[in-house]
């Protein structure tokens, strides 16, 4: 499962969308990040770029 983030210029994370599929994730990760006109990428375990991102991580939510 994925959560879909979106964060500022300041790192400030706001969720976009939580707990989706992989082929969910990517979709919604490309439509914001083109309606925001910023990049995306995948986390993988790495340090954000500086700017304004749309990512996209492993949820913390644990499946029921």
């Amino acid at each position: 499962m994925y959560d879909v983030l979106y964060l500022d210029r300041a790192s400030h994370a706001r969720v976009i969308a939580a707990g989706l599929g992989r082929a969910s994730a990517v979709t919604i990760a490309r439509a914001e990040a083109r309606r925001r006109r910023v990049g995306r990428m995948f986390l993988a375990g790495s340090e954000p770029p500086g700017g304004e991102l749309v990512v996209i991580v492993d949820s913390q939510r644990k499946a029921a």
